[in-house]
C-alpha cells in the first residue's frame, strides 16, 4: 500500500513518544503528588500550631472557656479549620492519666487515657509533635491525629489535637494529573509534528532504495541509489551501488564469457566440419588426408580441453570435486612441470632460474590439483614472454614457518592495474587480462578455486618487468 512504510514508521515513532510521555508523566505526577502531600500536611499542622499560639498565655481549660478575648478568636479559628479541612480540634489538658479536652463545640469532656494515648501525650509533653492514625478508636480507624504542644510560659501544659479523616488529608493523584495534563498534551502534539517530519526524512532514502531495487529486478543494473543522509542508510545506499556495479560488471563478463565460449566452440567445430566435408566430397586428395586429419585431431584436442575446463569449473563450484590430500614433494612437482615445458622454453630461449629450498620439501595437498595450478601458471608465463631470447622465468620454493611458499615470476607483459583484481574471475574476458590472445579465461579461475579448496589463495602482483604469482601450502 502506498505510504504504508511512512505511516508504519510514523506510528512507531508516535507510539514511542506517547509511551515516553506517559512514563515521564507518571513519574512527574508521583513526584508532584508527594510534594503536594507533604506541603498539605505542613499546612494542616500549621493550623494546629496557630490554635496553640492563641492559648500561649493560658494554662487551664477553664481559663480558655472564660477568656472573653481569646474565646471568639479560638472559636472562629476552629470553625475555619473544620470548614476548610473537615478536621476537629481538641484542646487537651491531662494529669495523672485523666484527659480533659475542649472540643469544637466548646464542651469540656474527660476520659481515662489508654496506654497508646498516654504514650503519645508524653511525646507531646517533651515538646515534640505527633502524627498517628487510629489513635482514638472511637473516632474511627481512618482518622489521623496531629498533635502539637500547648505552651504556658515556655512549658508544655497540654496539647492541641487535630483529628482529620485520612481521605481529607490525602492529595488525589487525579487532581495532580489534571495539573500536568495540558503540558503533556502539548508535548505530545509538538512531538507528533516533529515525528512527522522525522519519519519523512527517514522514509525518503528508503523509498529511493526501494525504487532502485525495483529497477534492478527489471534488469536495469545501471540505476544507482542517490541518498545523502549519512549514517547507516547512506552506507546501505553505497553498498547497494557497489553491488549493482559488481552485478553489472559480472553480467557484462557473463555475456562476454558466453560469446567467447561460443566462439571457441564454434571455431574447432567449423574447422573440423569443413575438413571432414572436403575429404568426403573428394576436394582433398587421398594423399593429403593425413595432413588434414592431423588438423582435425588438433581441433578435437582443443575442443576437449575447453569442455574439460568448463566441467572442472562446474564441479569446483558445486563442491563435487573432492581433494585427495596426501604428503608430496613440492620441489619434485616443480621440476616435473619444468621438464614438461622444456620444448617451449627452449623454442623461446627463455632463461630459467630455479631456487628450491629444503630438498625434499614436503607439503600436504592434492598433488594432481596442485600440478594443474603450477602448469597453468607456467603455461601463461611461457605463452606471453617474448620470443627474442630476453624472457626470464623464475621459480622459487621456500619455508615460511609452518607453510611452504611457491613463487612463479616472469618478465612478460605487465598486467594492467584495472585488470589485476579480476584475472581470477571466471567471467573475465581473457583478452582484457594477462591471458590475452588465447583460452577462455577459465584457467586462473580454476586455479584459484583449487587453492581455495586447500584453504589458501593465489596472489598476483605485476609491475613492468616482473609479474609474480604466489601461493602457500601447509608443510607436511
Amino acid at each position: 500500500m502506498k505510504g504504508g512504510l511512512f505511516w508504519r514508521t510514523y506510528s512507531v515513532i508516535v507510539a514511542a513518544l506517547l509511551i515516553t510521555i506517559l512514563i515521564f508523566s507518571g513519574v512527574l505526577v508521583a513526584a508532584r503528588q508527594q510534594v503536594a502531600q507533604e506541603s498539605y500536611e505542613r499546612e494542616v499542622r500549621l493550623q494546629a500550631r496557630e490554635v496553640a499560639d492563641y492559648m500561649a498565655n493560658l494554662n487551664k481549660l477553664s481559663y480558655v472557656q472564660r477568656n472573653m478575648t481569646m474565646k471568639p478568636l479560638i472559636l472562629n479559628k476552629i470553625k475555619d479549620i473544620y470548614q476548610d479541612y473537615k478536621a476537629d480540634i481538641w484542646i487537651v489538658s491531662y494529669d495523672s492519666g485523666i484527659v480533659q479536652y475542649l472540643d469544637s463545640s466548646w464542651n469540656t469532656s474527660e476520659y481515662i487515657a489508654s496506654d497508646a494515648v498516654k504514650e503519645q501525650l508524653a511525646v507531646i509533653g517533651t515538646g515534640e509533635e505527633i502524627r498517628v492514625t487510629g489513635l482514638f478508636p472511637e473516632l474511627g480507624e481512618q482518622i489521623v491525629t496531629i498533635g502539637v504542644p500547648w505552651y504556658y510560659y515556655d512549658e508544655p501544659v497540654g496539647a492541641v489535637l487535630l483529628h482529620i479523616p485520612m481521605k481529607s488529608l490525602k492529595i488525589s493523584v487525579l487532581a495532580v494529573a489534571r495539573q500536568i495534563l495540558p503540558e503533556a498534551l502539548l508535548s505530545l502534539l509538538v512531538g507528533a509534528v516533529l515525528a512527522f517530519f522525522l519519519a519523512q526524512s527517514q522514509i525518503k532514502p528508503l523509498r529511493e532504495i526501494k525504487s532502485a531495487v525495483a529497477e534492478f529486478t527489471k534488469g536495469d543494473l545501471t540505476r544507482r541509489v542517490n541518498v545523502d543522509c549519512g549514517g547507516e542508510l547512506q552506507e546501505l545506499g553505497d553498498s547497494i551501488n557497489r553491488m549493482a556495479a559488481e552485478l553489472n560488471r559480472m553480467e557484462d563478463s557473463r555475456r562476454g564469457f558466453v560469446a567467447n565460449v561460443s566462439h571457441e566452440l564454434r571455431s574447432p567445430l567449423t574447422s573440423m566440419r569443413g575438413y571432414v566435408q572436403a575429404m568426403l566430397d573428394g576436394t582433398i586428395p587421398p594423399e593429403d588426408m593425413p595432413k588434414y586429419l592431423g588438423v582435425v585431431n588438433d581441433e578435437t584436442t582443443r575442443l576437449t580441453d575447453l569442455v574439460r575446463d568448463l566441467l572442472d569449473l562446474s564441479r569446483l563450484e558445486s563442491g563435487k570435486f573432492p581433494l585427495n590430500l596426501a604428503p608430496f614433494d613440492m620441489n619434485e612437482l616443480l621440476r616435473r612441470t619444468l621438464i614438461n615445458f622444456e620444448g617451449r622454453i627452449d623454442a623461446k630461449r627463455i632463461e630459467v632460474e630455479v631456487e628450491l629450498a629444503d630438498d625434499p620439501l614436503n607439503v600436504m595437498g592434492d598433488a594432481n590439483r596442485i600440478s594443474q595450478v603450477v602448469t597453468n601458471i607456467v603455461d601463461n608465463a611461457v605463452k606471453f614472454m617474448p620470443d627474442d631470447g630476453t624472457g626470464r622465468l623464475i621459480i622459487r620454493s621456500s619455508r615460511e614457518g609452518k607453510d611452504v611458499r611457491v613463487s612463479i615470476r616472469n618478465n612478460g607483459p605487465v598486467i594492467g592495474e584495472n585488470d589485476l583484481p579480476y584475472i581470477f574471475e571466471r567471467f573475465y574476458k581473457a583478452d582484457k587480462a594477462h591471458t590475452a590472445g588465447g583460452g577462455t579465461g577459465l584457467g586462473l579461475s580454476i586455479c584459484q578455486r583449487i587453492m581455495n579448496q586447500h584453504g589458501s589463495a593465489i596472489t598476483c602482483t605485476s609491475v613492468p618487468g616482473d609479474t609474480a604469482f604466489d601461493f602457500t601450502l601447509p608443510a607436511a
